[in-house]
């Protein structure tokens, strides 16, 4: 097949802006050397704004059910960073066993690596810390839910970061969505499924449903079940697609799945028992304490 009919290699470079030449400084016997150039990567620069999108949906959200955007903002706190801490936790643990028993600092990296799945559990224990350090522990089914809402605006342009850098290669294919000349491993390259790219089409077909259902009132806590039970089945089939032959970057394999199986099954469980108690109980009060105050309304 021709390769015309693949998506061309390409890799988003740094942007390097170059700064005044500057003498080195010492200071109490140390000897400060300043950079040539700052450099922005363009994956940094998509996750902030992925962050920052996700952030302000969420507040957009919370005013329209009724929540004190303030409140959903503390939340959102707690589940981004406690997200990337454990997020990186699990990505050294499972995916790097080998690398951290050498190397154990590598656990204390938090900007070297990050999991998913372990991000999504970091999400959970940043939800049950902010609960518990508020004096009413108001429902989390509630104050979640923009946030869940507000997730796949934020998720595309994570992942939109992961596919110009190209740092989740798959098998080799012939799809016509392949990447051409993918370069991992040695030359010669082949055209290979790009796990990034079809994360990103995801996003782009949940975020008209949602924004669909948003358009009425829907019960509360709709979006927090809805959420994983739509993305855990399409994340455990894209974890079939994962290169097995390259020795670097291949997921490693816990009785023939990857980590990613197991986050997706669990992912996917939660989100079922969070719809189950949202049709059990489909209209919860809001507490005060996160309930939007009459002069914020409109």
């Amino acid at each position: 097949m021709p390769l015309l009919l693949h998506i061309p290699w390409f890799q988003a470079s740094p942007w390097v802006i170059p700064l005044p030449s500057i003498a080195p400084i010492t200071i109490f016997g140390t000897t400060i050397d300043f950079p040539p150039d700052i450099q922005i990567h363009p994956f940094g620069l998509l996750v902030a704004t992925a962050v920052v999108l996700g952030a302000f949906v969420a507040e957009k959200r919370a005013r329209k059910v009724g929540l004190e955007p303030i409140a959903i903002s503390g939340l959102s706190g707690h589940v981004i960073v406690l997200g990337f801490v454990i997020g990186h936790v699990v990505d050294s643990l499972a995916y790097h066993p080998d690398v951290v028993r050498e190397h154990p600092e590598l656990v204390l990296e938090i900007w070297n690596g990050l999991s998913s799945f372990g991000g999504f559990l970091g999400a959970i224990v940043g939800a049950l810390v902010w609960q518990r350090r508020r004096s009413d522990h108001p429902s989390i089914r509630i104050a979640a839910d923009p946030i869940a809402f507000a997730f796949p605006f934020g998720w595309l342009f994570g992942r939109i970061g992961c596919f110009v850098t190209h740092d989740h290669p798959g098998r080799v294919t012939m799809f016509p969505l392949g990447v051409a000349d993918y370069q991992v491993g040695y030359p010669p390259y082949q055209v290979r499924h790009d796990l990034g790219l079809y994360e990103v089409l995801w996003c782009l077909a949940v975020i008209p449903v949602f924004l669909w259902l948003a358009r009425r009132e829907r019960p509360r806590g709709l979006f927090l079940g809805l959420l994983p039970v739509l993305y855990a089945p399409v994340r455990f089939g894209l974890d079939f697609l994962r290169a097995t032959d390259l020795d670097e970057t291949s997921d490693p394999r816990y009785f023939g799945l990857t980590p990613g199986h197991y986050g997706a099954i669990m992912l996917f469980v939660l989100g079922a028992i969070v719809l189950y108690r949202t049709w059990r109980d489909p209209w919860p009060a809001i507490p005060a304490s996160i309930a939007l105050r009459s002069t914020d309304a409109g």
